[in-house]
């Protein structure tokens, strides 16, 4: 395919309908006539040689070919528009910029909630792609460009990669409200007898529960390892197995929360960013914001920490 033959103005078209999965709602977003997208699929379809979309009850649906396309079609609409936003000047009402954000399972989980209802008050236009990168690929990912943001724990190592410390993370351990040590305090013999299961980004390696038991020259083994809060506390809600997990996001599960039975310094989510960026009056915006919800769930002020060069 010649991409010169393309009319780029045609892609939002294709973006618009497959996310609507209907040609009048698209016409809206828009601001077009019908008629006029219904042209424009008729330019692509010829292009791809490919119908695109198919009817589906009173909407459409997209074909294989258009499911193949949008990954990449996206990618491209979503730098275009940051390369044209201004940068002198940033209006989150009228924006329709893409962040890409990065953050751990429980940084996530704290800040997604809270930044979701402010983009819908503030700026309905601004999207958010979250994802989970492997901590090595962060600096990396951070200095192309295709990481806006960061949210992870507080030692990586970078080139001119910024930092500041979010807030940090108590752990507790969480319980079945009808396991036999829910509403006993629990010694270090007790926790160490318990039955743990562990959550981890990585497939190997130390997870934090093996670190804390170290640091009382314990031993624990995990009998399940899993990427994701949330499934952990389900199977714990259905068993008698253990889980240590961020207290903000145990409390109000209904679950049993037991504080642990040792010190452990809670540990700390760091927000970062390249610094070639930090002028970046939209990223300077964005990161205001998750500052000020990470100021609302610890009732304390975000420190900046020392830039660290790999």
């Amino acid at each position: 395919m010649n991409l010169r033959s393309i009319d780029l103005n045609l892609l939002p078209v294709l973006e618009a309908v497959y996310d609507e999965r209907s040609l009048t709602r698209a016409s809206e977003i828009l601001r077009i006539t019908q008629p006029a997208v219904s042209n424009a699929l008729s330019r692509l379809r010829t292009y791809f040689e490919d119908p695109l979309f198919v009817r589906e009850g009173r909407g459409v649906k997209p074909t294989a070919m258009a499911e193949a396309l949008m990954p990449a079609v996206r990618e491209a609409l979503d730098k275009l528009r940051a390369g044209l936003e201004p940068r002198s000047v940033f209006e989150p009402s009228r924006s329709t910029r893409v962040f890409n954000l990065s953050a751990r399972d429980a940084g996530a989980f704290l800040i997604a909630p809270a930044l979701a209802a402010r983009l819908e008050q503030m700026a309905p236009g601004v999207r958010i792609s979250w994802s989970q990168l492997h901590r090595s690929a962060v600096a990396a990912e951070l200095a192309s460009g295709r990481l806006d943001l960061a949210i992870d724990v507080s030692d990586l190592l970078g080139v001119d990669m910024e930092r500041e410390t979010l807030l940090s993370t108590p752990y507790i351990c969480v319980l079945s409200p009808d396991h036999p040590q829910a509403d006993q305090a629990l010694t270090q013999d007790a926790f160490f007898d318990l039955r743990h299961i562990t959550v981890s980004s990585r497939r190997e390696g130390r997870s934090l529960i093996e670190e804390m038991a170290r640091t009382v020259g314990r031993r624990i083994t995990p009998t399940q390892r899993l990427p994701h809060y949330m499934t952990a506390l389900e199977i714990v809600r259905q068993t008698q197995l253990a889980l240590v997990a961020p207290r903000q996001i145990a409390e109000n599960t209904g679950l049993a929360v037991l504080n642990l039975p040792f010190d452990y310094p809670s540990p700390e989510s760091t927000l970062y960013w390249h610094r070639e960026y930090a002028g970046d009056p939209a990223l300077t915006w964005m990161r205001s914001l998750i500052r000020d919800i990470a100021r609302e769930l610890t009732g304390s002020e975000p420190q900046e920490a020392p830039v660290t060069a790999a």
